[in-house]
């Protein structure tokens, strides 16, 4: 007969059990396997019911919830604070349309009529799974806009089904809803700070994927997050900010970094939030937030200009608290989260000021963490011609070429390889494809990225010139044989082949927008006597721009005489500044420019628009 001690032991045993399931379930739960369930609408939120539509791309089906509130419309005393929860509904609600896109101005970059308003924190979805036991990678795109554009309305349908991923577009709060910073603002946060919401909810949007998105087939353990140009820097800031850290496990930032002065210091930036208040009209006192915040968002909006570079934006700033240091300066610690990056630019962003060389200095930072990097330069243009403008990859990616109108055999070749390096890193941590590349992480030593086009090459002497035989290093040479003259500009920028202009016979220019640029005007004699008239006259034929200063002298070229001015003019995109060379051969004008929109795209130097001209020829 057992003796009562078994008894006991036994009785102790069983007591030790429950209670350590009882802890177990009173405590953090294991992570269980999740039952299969169909993906069927509606879908349950953390916040309620959604549905969507069911569309067919290229033979494969995709589910699209479009305008799924992540956080609270910003709004009223919610204006200028981080990002509130969602308040949950009741029923379904109807994820068929876009959601309002953020506050901005209407730009000829921003040309759709799209609804604008504050209750735009919305993200999209696009699964093409069929169980929430799918568990297919996120990718997550980040637009961009310079911070005071652009939306998250992309159709992602085609990347999603053709590559067994969801994908998600999100939206933040841009300029000066999204990025104002103030003294009174950062008293009122209680923590010393003020600005930065745009970011705010960026991580808010990621918090959202993490809680929900595997009610849509999508694994909350395996997120990439993606943008190009701010999108890029957005990528970079979430990498550096401590609240980004659980919410991503790989990174692409896609020209995306440009310095320091693009990410001011909070003391910086609250005074560009005072020299705002002072512009919008009102004045201090112990009511100015209140004020602020019953101005429309249409009044802050026009306020804050658009554009990437100058003193009145409003940006994301080094706060000590979100931001703790410049993102380079994180990277260079080994501050920034762990994770795989991919960094890269078009290849005509780098003639220009805006990523040269950061890009470069972020990847050689990465050798502080143990996660790898890798570089690239997107060098491909339409149907082969000239380089990789920026944010062209953004079409590579998404899009479907072969349906696109204008592309080539050989854009619908990029694209594919391109997709398949992006997804290939999206479910591994590591873009090399078999069969079709070996990309190497980059190195500081070794100095190798890949070079995207047709083919692809691993290379090394990352934005390295690579000149021309008989050119001087990253310039290219442009010769006119009718009037017999030559110039030298950046061998980066591309040439533009359709819509010249009135009279323009040759243009080159860097970025997605062609600017800046140099370009050669030849008109008739008779359509002025001097250099400004005949200008002048160009410039109303060429969309109604009108001059506005104009300062000439005269020169000698290689004993040639000639007219040099200095010029600004407005047209509707803004105001264009640009320096001119002009003679009269044969009963022609023949006049060249060099020009650009300085607050959207400024000279890569102060000296660039001189040393172009001054390179001039004349035979």
């Amino acid at each position: 007969m057992r003796s009562f001690l078994f008894y006991k032991l036994v009785a102790i045993f069983t007591l030790l059990v429950v209670a350590t399931s009882l802890v177990a379930s009173c405590g953090v739960k294991p992570t269980a396997v999740p039952d299969s369930v169909p993906i069927t609408d509606p879908i349950k939120t953390d916040s309620g019911l959604v549905s969507g539509v069911v569309v067919t791309e290229a033979g494969k089906e995709v589910r699209v919830y479009k305008g799924i509130p992540f956080a609270a419309p910003p709004v009223g005393d919610l204006r200028w604070r981080p990002p509130q929860p969602v308040k949950p509904w009741q029923g379904v609600l109807d994820c068929k349309e876009y959601a309002p896109i953020c506050p901005q101005q209407k730009t000829r970059l921003t040309t759709e009529e799209a609804r604008r308003g504050e209750d735009c924190l919305c993200l999209n979805v696009f699964t093409p799974a069929k169980s929430t036991t799918d568990r297919l990678p996120v990718f997550v795109y980040i637009h961009g806009g310079a911070m005071v554009i652009g939306s998250s309305r992309i159709d992602l349908s085609y990347f999603a089904g053709q590559n067994d991923v969801v994908a998600v577009s999100i939206a933040y709060r841009l300029g000066g809803l999204g990025f104002f910073a103030h003294p009174l603002l950062s008293k009122e946060s209680g923590r010393g700070v003020s600005g930065n919401y745009g970011l705010m909810d960026q991580v808010a949007a990621l918090q959202w994927i993490q809680r929900n998105i595997a009610a849509f087939g999508g694994d909350p353990n395996n997120v990439t997050i993606y943008g190009c140009s701010s999108g890029g820097e957005s990528v970079l800031y979430l990498m550096a900010s401590p609240f980004g850290k659980g919410l991503f496990h790989k990174a692409i930032a896609d020209a995306g970094f440009y310095g320091n002065t693009r990410t001011p210091p909070l003391s910086e930036m609250e005074q560009r939030g005072e020299k705002l208040v002072a512009k919008l009209g009102i004045s201090e006192g112990p009511d100015l937030l209140a004020k602020l915040r019953a101005l429309s968002a249409d009044q802050i909006v026009a306020a804050v200009p658009v554009s990437t570079s100058g003193t009145d934006l409003q940006l994301p700033n080094v706060d000590g608290w979100f931001l703790p240091d410049y993102p380079l300066n994180i990277f260079q610690a080994g501050k920034q989260h762990n994770v795989p990056l991919m960094i890269g630019s078009g290849s005509n962003d780098l003639a220009g000021s805006w990523n040269q060389y950061f890009d470069k200095s972020i990847a050689a930072a990465m050798g502080s963490v143990s996660a790898p990097v890798y570089a690239w330069v997107f060098d491909h243009g339409q149907c082969g011609r000239g380089g990789g403008t920026h944010c062209l990859s953004i079409a590579y990616l998404f899009s479907d070429l072969s349906k696109r109108e204008g592309m080539c055999d050989v854009d619908v070749k990029v694209s594919k390889a391109m997709v398949s390096m992006w997804v290939q890193f999206a479910r591994t941590g590591n873009p090399s494809v078999p069969r079709l590349i070996e990309w190497p992480p980059y190195d500081p030593t070794t100095d190798r990225y890949l070079k995207i086009g047709e083919p692809l090459e691993v290379k090394t002497g990352l934005y390295r010139a690579q000149p021309a035989a008989g050119e001087t290093a990253g310039q290219a040479t442009y010769t006119n044989s009718e009037y017999n003259f030559s110039l030298q500009y950046p061998s980066n920028w591309a040439p533009k082949t359709g819509d010249l202009g009135p009279s323009v016979v040759w243009r080159v220019g860097a970025g997605n927008y062609n600017v800046p640029a140099v370009r050669v005007i030849i008109r008739d004699q008779s359509e002025g006597a001097d250099l400004k008239a005949v200008f002048a006259a160009h410039l109303a034929a060429d969309g109604n721009k009108t001059i506005d200063t104009f300062n000439a002298s005269e020169v000698t070229i290689d004993g040639t005489k000639a007219t040099r001015a200095e010029v600004t003019y407005t047209g509707a995109v803004g105001k264009y500044e640009g320096l001119l060379l002009g003679l009269i051969k044969g009963g022609k004008w023949v006049i060249i420019e060099v020009f650009t929109v300085p607050a959207y795209f400024p000279f890569a130097s102060p000296n660039q628009k001189t040393e172009i001209i001054n390179s001039v020829q004349f035979k």
